[in-house]
């Protein structure tokens, strides 16, 4: 028999049993790389037999946190939307915890690189992104009300060939916070931080490491970024 309540309320509940078992939640930290992946890729990659990764992706699409195409006989899952994205990233910011991972040296490496780098769907998180939007708002490039300033957009485009427009008439803010999960402080998010993601990918200051998420910030990266970051030590 259905429970009834007294009034409507979001289903919350069911939202959250999706990712209620940790290999659905390693799944989706996974896949917060911004890419699709295939079954294959990561039952390899998380050590889960084919069919529970089947049963879990199943799961996780039937409640909207992935969704999936096929292409001949490959299936690939990605995360649903940037929303999804933004509500994962917060909830593990939320969590207090980690969950454990295994007592290996390869293991405490891949953390401590998460840690350092890493991309948050489409946006760059981990130490390296909090200290980039601390950068961009010590600099006064982005305002306390989260607008870009004429100096900003100045500043964007010398140091990172950027193109800054007037706001667009898409939901999605130009700028916005997401709170990062490991340093518990926001790193940039919206638009904008799409954008200086990809440009970083495309100019190669940033490369990504090997079946994971993290990233490696390359010696042209560093030279290109250091000035950035001068603003935060001279703040310090």
């Amino acid at each position: 028999m259905t429970r009834r309540f007294p009034e409507s309320a979001p289903n919350i509940a069911a939202l959250a049993s999706a990712i209620a078992d940790p290999r659905r939640v390693m799944i989706c930290a996974i896949l917060l790389d911004g890419r699709a992946w295939t079954l294959t890729e990561l039952s390899r990659a998380l050590s889960i037999p084919m069919s529970s990764m089947s049963e879990h992706a199943d799961v996780l699409i039937d409640h909207g946190v992935l969704v999936e195409r096929r292409e001949g006989r490959h299936r690939y899952v990605q995360i649903a939307s940037t929303d999804v994205a933004d509500w994962l990233e917060h909830t593990g910011a939320l969590a207090g915890e980690s969950m454990t991972s295994a007592p290996t040296l390869a293991a405490k490496t891949r953390d401590r690189q998460l840690i350092e780098a890493r991309t948050c769907y489409r946006h760059i998180a981990g130490r390296f992104g909090t200290q980039l939007f601390s950068a961009l708002m010590q600099r006064e490039w982005i305002d306390p009300s989260l607008t870009i300033t004429e100096s900003g957009r100045a500043g964007l485009a010398e140091a990172f060939g950027l193109e800054v427009g007037q706001p667009s008439a898409s939901s999605r803010p130009l700028v916005r916070r997401c709170l990062d999960w490991t340093e518990r402080r926001s790193h940039l998010g919206g638009r904008l931080g799409d954008d200086i993601c990809s440009t970083f990918f495309d100019r190669g200051w940033i490369l990504r490491r090997p079946h994971s998420r993290a990233l490696t910030i390359t010696a042209d990266g560093r030279d290109r970024l250091d000035w950035v970051f001068s603003a935060q030590r001279d703040h310090l």
